[in-house]
């Protein structure tokens, strides 16, 4: 194996050293420099060399690079030594939007030596060789369009990405593209490396302008940036102390920079003594805001809340932390620990609350919150919902709130509240109701009466909420009564002095009946108003409803059966049956006079003398037939729109079709395909979901560059096809580029 790396010049006294000697000299340390500048970071901006925007005597915006460093894919380090505006002319071509803008490195030979001193090698005229910078500015879509690639172990990779994971498990891709072990071009190679600096707004015209950025322009630009970054296994804080922050300080009405320095200095109340000597309390200062996108662990360990003025326990201040608990518990489990520290003057609390962003923060890059508490947890356990002002003195104390007092509620799987516990209404007291807080089902008065139905009882027990009726002489002074009546089979549910009946079941050998009675200036036999469910006449087991509106899960009946949720049918001529409103009841129904909704072998149907529309279990609806195959399965015509007649298109194959248009750059995109150019003249365009046989595809040019281009089409597949497009006058060789369209048709099977 070689591992011969560099090779480097070796002197000795009285030794002949030509301009060989001194270039290799030249080559080590250059190639040695760039081997250590890629190997401890990656490519990209080092500092510097952001684009502002301005304005030209004339008023007009102009945009400039700042001085700044760069260092390339090669090792390659770029200067901007002084401002350097971005020229409008470099802008000519370019669409109007946001445009890319790109630096690259650049040298050229200089120097040359006067006639006569020259060598016979041309190359060697010249004494120096200038390096610079170069500004591109556009799209630059193909990775070749941006870098010549590397070569690492004699192989060549387009991406610089792929190299340094290649001969790894899985072959991950390095992101960063930084590859130190690469063999570096030659000085008459060519290296192209661009490097992403930002983007400006650019308006076409004659001539074009640059416009203003707005913040959306900022942050598209701040995204397309490719910032040099550092990577390391460790990195150590020579003094015991690293600090990540970001480098601008904003400035400070009256303050000078050595002011602004002092305050990001460290305190003497941050070091502290520890090992025989001074170190920082901690190691790491993240002195921004902090993501995590990966998981955070803490082994053993705690995190703390201290206060502004530094570590709360240097100062006897209150301990605020979250920890594993060292120990198991005494259930033989593991606890996390929340600490919430011995009080000093008053009741330390985890409050859980809802928070607004300020309208006004202090400062608007850091936007704040307005907190609004609601649940309190108290260093002594005890636990408070609305009790955000009060020392907490009971395990749990809950505040009501709102005009109801309301302070529980249970609910429902979906969510509906089913019950509720609020103070009102009435005189503040404790009441259980459903759904409607203004309501009572039971109440408990501060003196210890009970209600139901009421929220103002007046005895130990009151039921009420029901007007009392007429008289009965079946019974007096009871609130329920059960007794013997004809045939033993009589049920009363009573309320009131009166014992007016609520429900009655009778007969035992007679149409039994619940009924519901409004003795009103009837009898007690004969009301004078009733309505009941029961059997319709003696010896038969029909259900019928008599007596006005039947609400089932409302209270406002609006027809004389009002259901507010599910009519279930069942049986062996299960159905929903319905007449027309201008017909009669018609058994057989021959015009649609009636309508059946009924279920049959697994199939929703909707009759009328026949079957006219189907549902499976499988959501295919049927017209026109009781077994469709497809989603929607219509034996008969298909007719669309609301004015023009427009119907349905039929086929006898099931076809799945894609079009599209490729545009001349070729790097396009639609419904279902995608498409590259792979060369001049050469397009391949790829279906997103793969036909189920190799479809039928057509193409054709869309406004060629000339009208005497031929197109072709090879290799069709399942997943997509190749275009070739050549130029007619170079006898059909010459290839050239230009839109087209296409259209894939291939059955379904």
């Amino acid at each position: 194996m070689d591992t011969l790396f560099a090779e480097r010049p070796h002197f000795f006294e009285g030794q002949y050293l030509g301009a060989d000697d001194l270039r290799s000299l030249l080559d080590y340390l250059r190639e040695q420099d760039a081997r250590q500048r890629l190997a401890g970071r990656s490519w990209g901006v080092l500092s510097g060399i952001e684009i502002v925007q301005s304005a030209d005597p004339a008023g007009a915006i102009q945009y400039s690079l700042t001085p700044g460093v760069a260092l390339d894919g090669h090792g390659r380090l770029i200067a901007v030594l002084a401002p350097t505006r971005l020229d409008a002319a470099l802008f000519a071509l370019q669409p109007s939007g946001l445009v890319n803008v790109w630096l690259r490195h650049q040298e050229a030979s200089a120097g040359g030596v006067r006639p006569g001193f020259e060598v016979c090698n041309a190359v060697d005229a010249y004494t120096r060789v200038s390096e610079g910078f170069v500004i591109e500015v556009g799209l630059r879509n193909t990775l070749a369009q941006r870098e010549s690639g590397v070569e690492l172990s004699g192989v060549v990779f387009a991406d610089a990405r792929d190299a340094p994971g290649t001969s790894l498990p899985g072959q991950p891709v390095a992101l960063d593209g930084s590859v130190a072990a690469q063999l570096f071009p030659n000085d008459d190679e060519v290296s192209r490396w661009l490097i992403p600096i930002g983007r400006v707004p650019w308006q076409q015209g004659a001539p074009g302008t640059f416009t203003a950025a707005d913040d959306t322009a900022k942050k598209l630009s701040l995204i397309f940036r490719r910032q040099a970054g550092v990577f390391a296994e460790s990195i150590i804080g020579a003094g015991g102390l690293l600090r990540l922050r970001a480098r601008w300080t904003e400035r400070a009405v009256g303050m000078s920079n050595d002011q602004l320095a002092a305050q990001q200095t460290p305190r003497e109340q941050d070091l502290i003594p520890c090992h025989a000597r001074i170190e920082p309390s901690e190691a790491i200062w993240l002195e921004e805001h902090t993501r995590l996108t990966g998981d955070l662990r803490l082994f053993g360990q705690r995190v703390e809340w201290q206060a502004a003025g530094g570590t709360d326990y240097a100062n006897q201040g209150v301990v605020l932390a979250l920890r594993r608990a060292p120990l198991a518990n005494a259930l033989n489990g593991e606890d996390l620990q929340l600490l919430l520290g011995a009080p000093v003057l008053g009741p330390n609390r985890l409050v859980i609350g809802q928070g607004t962003l300020q309208a006004a923060p202090v400062d608007p890059c850091r936007p704040d919150f307005d907190f609004v508490p609601g649940v309190v947890v108290q260093q002594d356990a005890k636990v408070g919902i609305g009790t955000e002002d009060t020392a907490l003195a009971h395990p749990l104390t809950i505040r009501p709130d709102g005009a109801e007092g309301q302070a529980l509620a249970l609910q429902s799987a979906a969510g509906t509240v089913l019950w509720q516990i609020n103070t009102v209404p009435g005189a503040p007291g404790f009441n259980i109701t459903q759904s409607d807080a203004t309501l009572s089902n039971l109440f408990i008065a501060p003196g210890g009466n009970v209600g139901i139905g009421t929220s103002v009882p007046e005895a130990k027990l009151d039921v009420r909420n029901v007007p009392a009726p007429q008289g009965n002489a079946l019974g007096a002074g009871k609130w329920l009564q059960v007794g013997d009546g004809d045939d033993f089979g009589r049920m009363w549910l009573q309320y009131g002095s009166q014992l007016a009946p609520l429900m009655v079941l009778s007969d035992l050998d007679d149409a039994s009946r619940i009924q519901f009675q409004q003795v009103g200036a009837g009898t007690e036999e004969a009301p004078q108003f009733q309505s009941w469910i029961g059997q319709a006449r003696s010896g038969s087991p029909d259900l019928a409803l008599s007596g006005g509106r039947v609400g089932i899960g409302t209270f406002t009946p609006q027809r004389l059966l009002h259901v507010e949720d599910e009519v279930h049918s069942g049986g062996v001529g299960s159905g929903f049956s319905f007449s027309s409103r201008n017909a009669a009841f018609v058994n057989v129904p021959a015009a649609g006079e009636r309508w059946v909704l009924y279920a049959d072998g697994g199939v929703a149907r909707l009759w009328s003398g026949t079957d006219k529309l189907a549902v499976d279990a499988s959501g295919r609806v049927g017209i026109g037939t009781t077994a469709p195959t497809e989603s929607l399965d219509v034996r008969g015509n298909v007719r669309l729109g609301g004015v023009l007649p427009y119907f349905a298109v039929g086929a006898t194959d099931n076809q799945r079709m894609l079009s599209g248009r490729v545009v001349e750059a070729g790097n396009s995109a639609g419904n279902g395909w995608f498409s590259l150019r792979t060369g001049t003249g050469l397009y391949q365009v790829t279906f997103s979901i793969p036909f189920d046989i190799i479809p039928v595809v057509t193409a054709t040019l869309v406004d060629p560059l000339a009208d005497d281009n031929l197109i072709c089409l090879r290799g069709v597949s399942q997943t997509g096809f190749t275009v070739v497009i050549r130029d007619i006058d170079g006898g059909g060789t010459d290839a050239q580029d230009s839109a087209f369209n296409f259209i894939a048709l291939g059955p379904r099977l």
